[in-house]
């Protein structure tokens, strides 16, 4: 009887102990060729996101761009809440290029299936595992 009690109690531990997460792994899809690099930035503040303020985001990573979709893993980032900010530096200038009017290189958010769609930190927030960015163009 106390071994199956034990057993019980193990397992309804193992039950109740949330699943430790192994980073963010991000996956940017959407993007229409393979120049330049995908700018990925990772925010844990909510006025960082808010601003686009890339000096405040805990984390960002360039990766070179490739039509379709690309990964990168942030393998420390284990805690969250984290909102992802990601653009298309097609020139590598390491900046968003825009007209007064118009994009004219690719962005996206977490939070942002659509390309008209603006969300603040909280409802881009994300946890720790796999999340998905779709990158949208103006042009």
């Amino acid at each position: 009887m106390y071994r199956k009690l034990m057993g019980a109690a193990i397992a309804m531990a193992t039950l109740a102990t949330p699943a430790v997460a192994d980073g963010l792994n991000v996956t940017v899809d959407g993007i229409r060729n393979a120049k330049g690099n995908i700018v990925i930035l990772v925010f844990d503040d909510a006025r960082a996101f808010d601003n686009l303020d890339a000096w405040s985001a805990i984390d960002y990573a360039q990766v070179p761009s490739r039509k379709g979709s690309i990964s990168y893993e942030f393998t420390d980032l284990n805690a969250g809440p984290y909102a992802v900010f990601s653009f298309h530096d097609e020139n590598k200038d390491e900046d968003l290029n825009m007209t007064a009017t118009q994009l004219l290189e690719g962005v996206g958010s977490t939070g942002a299936p659509n390309p008209q769609d603006e969300p603040g930190f909280k409802a881009a927030s994300v946890w720790p595992g796999d999340v998905r960015v779709r990158i949208h163009y103006d042009q």
